[in-house]
């Protein structure tokens, strides 16, 4: 397998230099494009409001589930 690495200014120059990678028959699969967080592309990303969600759901799961246990765990004589 050959590794090929390119450095653009814009993801405009990059998304056209995939576009001819696979014009030229090289699978999608195959070509990943990675940037820096100064020109994000994606500006109405969930990411932050899902984080916030999964966060207060495994909150409550994980003090659901510490009650329970200290609960059981007082059940026990001796403990």
């Amino acid at each position: 397998m050959r590794t090929v690495t390119g450095l653009f200014d814009d993801h405009s120059d990059a998304r056209s230099a995939v576009s001819k990678l696979e014009a030229a028959g090289i699978p999608s699969n195959d070509i990943s494009i990675v940037s820096n967080k100064a020109g994000r592309i994606d500006r109405d990303s969930d990411v932050g409001e899902d984080a916030a969600t999964g966060a207060g759901i495994g909150a409550a799961v994980g003090g659901a589930g510490g009650l329970l246990t200290g609960l059981g765990l007082m059940a026990i004589p001796g403990v």
